[in-house]
């Protein structure tokens, strides 16, 4: 698996961010947000709760720069 990028603009919109991950060849996804009560939000496709928590790890690992 490779990380190819994070976005390039911490001011994205939602529909920026969504437009820009739909640019990529993407096998699944998974979403996480706050709704407009604050309240979290998951969605995902094409994998298992585990496999998520796999790609919620990798992504840790990948902003610290280790990746």
């Amino acid at each position: 698996m490779k990380v190819t990028k994070l976005p390039p603009s911490t001011t994205f919109t939602v529909d920026q961010a969504l437009d820009d991950a739909k640019q990529t060849q993407l096998n699944g996804v998974l979403i996480l947000g706050y709704d407009e009560d604050d309240v979290l939000f998951v969605r995902s496709s094409r994998m298992t709760r585990a496999e998520a928590l796999f790609l919620i790890e990798l992504g840790k690992i990948h902003t610290m720069g280790e990746l």
